[in-house]
C-alpha cells in the first residue's frame, strides 16, 4: 500500500566510521551466502506466486490459496507453529473479464480494467458519455438532474507534458547521499490519513451520488500515462457497497473521449464486467510461521511482507517479490541449521493493500493497543488509521520480548541499504550487519524514516521496525499496483541478494546479546494545526 505514506520525519547523515564492537559471525555470513547463492529457490516462490496461484486481492479465495500454500512451505522448511491468523475485513472480489469499447463515432477497443469492489454489468452495458468531474462533495450539485442513463467520467483531464525517459534506473552514489541529507517536515503529522481518509470518504459519497442520479456507470482516468491502469479502489465494507459498475481507463484514452464532448461529439461507450464479490467469509488473513527459539518464553524477531496484491496483474513485484525473499530467508537459515538464541518469526500479511490489516491486527492482538478515534469519518477506515496517533498506548507482554520487525515491499530490486526510522542507536549496528555486503552495493544506513509499508504498526507502537532501501528500478514508475506487475518484470540476481541480507539481519538479530535499542515511546504530537486543517 502506497496510498498514504508517512512523512520523513528524521534524517542525518551519520559518522559511520568508529563503529561500535557489534559483533558479526562471518562464518555464518558464509554459509548464508553459499546457501543462497547456489541453491536459491526464491524464484520457484515467486513463480508459484504469480504464475499459479496470480492476484491475490484481500478476502479472496485466491489470497486464502497464498495462506494455504505459503503456511505448507514453511512446514516443509521445518517451521514452528506456522498458522494463519485472521481478521475482520470484508467482503473479497475477483475479476473474471472486461471488455471497454468506444462505439460511437467509431468502434475502438480501449485499454480498462473495472475498479475493485464494484460490482459487474450483467451483460453489456452501452451508453451515452457525459464527463461530470468531480473532486468534492460541492461539486455534485453542478450535475444534479443531468446524469441519468449516462456513463459518466468523473475525473479532470491531466495537462500535456513531454513523457520522462527514466523508466528504469538504480541508486547511485549521489541518491544514496541525498537518501541521507537532513530533512524535517513542517507538515502535520496526522495529515497523511486526514487525506487518506477524506479520498475515501469522497469515493463512498461519489458512488452514492452517481446511482442516487440514475448514472449507470462510472469511469475514472488512470494516473499514469502509457496506457497503465490501476484500477484500485476500497468500498469493501458491507455498510458501504458500490451499487453501479466503474472502470478506470487509459489516461490517453480518458483524454480522447474529453475532446469529443468538447466538441459537441456525442460519444457512446459499451462496458462488460465480469466480477464474483466473496461474502462467504467476511475475514482475511496473515500466513505465520516461527523457527523457535532457546527458553520457554523467548524473544522474538520477525521479517514480514505482505501477501495480498491488486487483481490488474500477478502481483510479482508488489509484493510477491517480498513474500518470497523472506519466505527464502528462513529457508536459507534452516537449511545451514541455525539454532537462534530468539524465535525468528515470519508475517506474510493480508489486506496491507487496503491498510495494514494484517500487520495491525498481529500487533493489537499480541503487543500493543491503542484508544480507537471515533471522528465520523473515521468509520470508513480501517483499523490501522482508526488507532493511528491515539493514545494511551497500553503495551503487552509480549512488547517487553520483541526485538525488531524488518519489512521488504518496494518492488523486486536489490538492497541498498536499510532506513534507521529515526533510531540513532541503531546506526552503528546496522552498518556493521551490512558491512560484509559492501561487495553487493549494500552499504548505505540512514535515520531517514520512509512509510507505506507494514513496518509501521510496529513503528508507532514504540516497536523496532524497518524497511529496507531497495533500487528503484521500474516499480515507482509503471510497475506499482498496474497490469504490469508480473514474473517477468521481477530479477532473480536483485532477489537472491536480497534473500541473503535478509536471512543474516534475521541471525544477528537473533543472536545479539541484546535486543535491538528502542526509540522513546511515542507520545501525543505538541504539533500546531494549520488554520486550514482547523
Amino acid at each position: 500500500m502506497k496510498t498514504f505514506l508517512k512523512a520523513v520525519v528524521l534524517a542525518a547523515v551519520v559518522n559511520t566510521g568508529a563503529i561500535a564492537a557489534e559483533k558479526v559471525d562471518l562464518g555464518i555470513v558464509n554459509k548464508i551466502r553459499d546457501e543462497g547463492f547456489n541453491r536459491s529457490q526464491v524464484m520457484d516462490t515467486l513463480e508459484h506466486l504469480t504464475d499459479t496461484i496470480g492476484p491475490r486481492l484481500s478476502g479472496t479465495p485466491a489470497l486464502r490459496e497464498a495462506n494455504d500454500w505459503t503456511k505448507s512451505k514453511l512446514e516443509e522448511w521445518g517451521l514452528k507453529n506456522t498458522r494463519l491468523e485472521g481478521f475482520e475485513f470484508g467482503t473479497g472480489w475477483t475479476m473474471q473479464d472486461v471488455n471497454v469499447f468506444l462505439t460511437d463515432p467509431r468502434r475502438v477497443k480501449l485499454f480498462a480494467l473495472p475498479l475493485a469492489w464494484y460490482p459487474g454489468t450483467n451483460g453489456v452495458l452501452e451508453a451515452e458519455v457525459f464527463h461530470a468531474p468531480m473532486s468534492e462533495v460541492e461539486d455534485f450539485e453542478d450535475f444534479k438532474d443531468k446524469l441519468k442513463g449516462k456513463i459518466v467520467l468523473v475525473s479532470k483531464v491531466r495537462d500535456q507534458k513531454e513523457p520522462s525517459n527514466k523508466v528504469f534506473t538504480r541508486h547511485d552514489a549521489e541518491s544514496l547521499t541525498d537518501a541521507q541529507s537532513f530533512n524535517v517536515t513542517e507538515s502535520n503529522p496526522r495529515a497523511d490519513v486526514k487525506e487518506w481518509m477524506e479520498y475515501k470518504v469522497f469515493q463512498v459519497k461519489l458512488a452514492k451520488f452517481l446511482a442516487d442520479e440514475g448514472a449507470v456507470a462510472l469511469v475514472r482516468r488512470a494516473n499514469r500515462r502509457g496506457n497503465l491502469v490501476e484500477a484500485t479502489a476500497y468500498q469493501y465494507d458491507l455498510a458501504n457497497p458500490p451499487t453501479i459498475p466503474g472502470v478506470e481507463l487509459a489516461n490517453e484514452q480518458y483524454a480522447g473521449l474529453v475532446r469529443r464532448l468538447d466538441k459537441g461529439v456525442t460519444v457512446k461507450l459499451s462496458i462488460d464486467t465480469k466480477v464474483t464479490i466473496h461474502k462467504e467469509d467476511l475475514n482475511s488473513y496473515s500466513t505465520l510461521g516461527d523457527i523457535p527459539g532457546k527458553g520457554r518464553y523467548p524473544e522474538v524477531v520477525m521479517a514480514g511482507a505482505h501477501l495480498d496484491s491488486w487483481h490488474g496483474a500477478d502481483g510479482a513485484v508488489d509484493n510477491g517479490s517480498g513474500v518470497a525473499v523472506v519466505m527464502e530467508a528462513v529457508r536459507i537459515l534452516k537449511a545451514i541449521g541455525v539454532k537462534p538464541k530468539r524465535t525468528i518469526r515470519v508475517g506474510l500479511w493480508g489486506g496491507e493493500e487496503q491498510g495494514y490489516y494484517g500487520s495491525y491486527a498481529y500487533v493489537e492482538k499480541f503487543l500493543a493497543t491503542r484508544p480507537e478515534n471515533t471522528e465520523e469519518d473515521m468509520k470508513y477506515m480501517e483499523p490501522y488509521a482508526q488507532h493511528y496517533g491515539q493514545f494511551p498506548i497500553k503495551v503487552k507482554p509480549a512488547h517487553k520480548r520483541f526485538s525488531a520487525y524488518f519489512n521488504l515491499d518496494n518492488g523486486s530490486g536489490k538492497i541498498r541499504g536499510v532506513y534507521g526510522e529515526g533510531n540513532a542507536a541503531i546506526v552503528p549496528i546496522f552498518s556493521a550487519w551490512l558491512k560484509p555486503f559492501h561487495d553487493l552495493e549494500a552499504k548505505t544506513v540512514t535515520l531517514n524514516a520512509t512509510g507505506g509499508t507494514d513496518h509501521e504498526p510496529f513503528d508507532e507502537v514504540g516497536l523496532p521496525g524497518f524497511q529496507f532501501i531497495q533500487e528503484p528500478m521500474d516499480y515507482g514508475t509503471r510497475l506499482h499496483h498496474t497490469q504490469l506487475d508480473s514474473l517477468g518484470n521481477a530479477y532473480e540476481k536483485d532477489l537472491m541478494q536480497a534473500s541473503v541480507i535478509m536471512a543474516s539481519f534475521l541471525y544477528n538479530a537473533a543472536m545479539r546479546d541484546e535486543k535491538l535499542p528502542r526509540k522513546p515511546m511515542p507520545q501525543p504530537s505538541t504539533h500546531v494545526e494549520d488554520k486550514e486543517d482547523e
